[in-house]
């Protein structure tokens, strides 16, 4: 997942589930969010978010964010790794 700010700047997270103790609770995590991602409507001085799990890319505006997308950015961001470059 990146969080790509209005000035440019990414901040890259990833969580890797295999060999981790919950990855049931990712997957449904996952489902959830991505289950009717919202259209991509980019706007001004407003975070964007690229996510990407299994074949599945999306974007999405901040402004734009479902309450699941929400719940799966903040689970990530907030356990995932750091991906520097």
């Amino acid at each position: 997942m990146t969080r790509i700010e209005p000035d440019g700047t990414m901040r890259r997270r990833v969580v890797d589930t295999a060999g981790r103790s919950d990855p049931g609770q990712w997957e449904e995590l996952v489902a959830g969010a991505l289950t009717e991602a919202p259209p991509y409507r980019p706007a001004p001085d407003s975070p964007v978010y690229h996510i990407s799990a299994d074949d599945r890319v999306i974007l999405v505006d901040e402004r734009d964010l479902t309450e699941p997308l929400a719940a799966l950015i903040a689970a990530v961001m907030g356990m995932g790794d750091e991906i520097s470059g």
